[in-house]
């Protein structure tokens, strides 16, 4: 099987419904020898803030010198990105083996549980020490939570998100989410909204383990815009830590990592925060308030590439951005999101923060139409420009034909096509 074969084999998998929880998974793992038994890892959950908490907790326990590996989702530019291992992605001709390995041994499994297979598979055979596992959806009945008890359950954020799944109040939300906890585990959340906090407590009672809600630890001293770093100030002790992602909500995935890295030094694990302190420094995530500067085919222009897809983490992006200097003058919003998502909220909270809007499609079968998104944004906006761009590039290309700031947000979707044409544009201008 070839990456190319392998990639068309799992997006035919991508609307396959689940039938029977977890039990043709287990069925296919226990073929190939049960490797998530051999796994030593830390579960992260969240409405958001996951993947950027996974990325920390690997750059924490690669810089103690222990074998890492990373399960995350989704990808923005090659499935590889998924399943990493010591900082790297898996090789394309790995990722087709493995895949070609699972899919005979569960050739009834869906794309996330083929994909979630075969990183377990991967990091037992490659001997990972610490695996760092980001949750698809939800908790209870994600198919990571098949790991058994994990060293840490992480909860990084509570909000309205895949309510046709979760629930539609944060009640429920919340149970769903507190389902990774394990039966005398470890759980740390930040301190969320009450409500929330009652599920996540009552679960993790219920299973006797311990929970730990933290403030924030850090508050942020300083902003590299053109370098996408923060200094973040540690509250208490006053010491300086170099952060590589931007982001107003930092601080909270900042201080869930620390006092992570903590904890697992008090179960054993040769970690200190001196070794999370380097893993601020050396990490970068990419589609997380982005700062990109364009390439020769849009002179002067400076790209902002965020993911922000939901109504907590569009906030977050509205927060970062009317504090960077890219509020100023006359910026570009670039528009794309799916059609699934809480619209109507996510564009009330982007309208305010540009006199004109590109709306396009990003590329996948559940986007918005990018018409029906000039239509509402209008409403809420009647004095901005709007222009409509099915053509992603054609939509860079309008928002950079000014030459100021512009930002790509509302889908990971649209944040990983921009990446990579901005990526592509360089290398073929320079």
């Amino acid at each position: 099987m070839t990456f190319e074969e392998a990639q068309e084999l799992l997006i035919s998998r991508q609307d396959y419904v689940k039938k029977d929880g977890f039990g043709r998974v287990y069925a296919c793992l226990g073929r190939l020898g049960n490797p998530q038994n051999r796994l030593k890892a830390v579960h992260v959950t969240g409405t958001n803030g996951k993947g950027s908490v996974c990325a920390l907790f690997e750059a924490a326990a690669r810089a103690a010198g222990l074998k890492t590996g990373l399960f995350v989702s989704p990808h923005l530019v090659s499935m590889t990105e998924r399943i990493q291992v010591a900082g790297r992605n898996i090789p394309e001709t790995e990722f087709a083996g493995l895949l070609e390995e699972v899919f005979a041994a569960g050739p009834d499994l869906s794309f996330f549980e083929l994909l979630t297979c075969m990183a377990f598979l991967h990091f037992a055979r490659c001997g990972v020490q610490l695996a760092v596992v980001e949750v698809g959806i939800g908790g209870r009945y994600d198919t990571t939570n098949v790991l058994p008890k994990p060293e840490l359950s992480v909860i990084t954020s509570v909000d309205y998100d895949h309510m046709r799944y979760l629930g539609t109040t944060l009640p429920e939300i919340a149970s769903q989410k507190a389902g990774i906890i394990k039966q005398g585990g470890v759980c740390l959340a930040p301190l969320l909204p009450p409500e929330a906090r009652v599920e996540i407590s009552k679960e993790a009672a219920a299973k006797g383990a311990q929970c730990h809600f933290f403030a924030p630890a850090f508050e942020i001293a300083g902003r590299n815009w053109t370098e996408n770093r923060l200094m973040l100030r540690h509250r208490k002790t006053g010491a300086l830590l170099p952060y590589g992602i931007l982001g107003e909500k930092q601080v909270s995935n900042a201080t869930l990592v620390w006092e992570g890295i903590e904890m697992l030094r008090n179960l054993g694990w040769p970690v200190t925060q001196a070794h999370a302190a380097a893993g601020f420094a050396s990490v970068r995530w990419p589609a997380r308030f982005q700062v990109l500067r364009a390439p020769p085919a849009f002179p002067g222009a400076v790209f902002v590439v965020d993911g922000a897809h939901n109504r907590e983490a569009a906030a977050a992006f509205a927060a970062t951005w009317k504090s960077s200097p890219f509020a100023v003058g006359d910026p570009v919003l670039v528009v794309g999101m799916m059609q699934d998502k809480d619209r109507a909220e996510i564009l009330r909270l982007l309208a305010p923060l540009a006199g004109r809007f590109v709306l396009t499609r990003p590329g996948s079968p559940r986007a918005a139409d990018p018409c029906a998104l000039a239509d509402e944004l209008s409403a809420l906006r009647p004095e901005a420009e709007t222009e409509v761009q099915d053509d992603i590039l054609a939509a860079l290309a309008a928002a950079a034909s000014r030459g100021g700031p512009a930002a790509v947000v509302g889908s990971f979707y649209l944040a990983g096509s921009a990446l990579e044409l901005l990526a592509r544009e360089r290398e073929v201008k320079c």
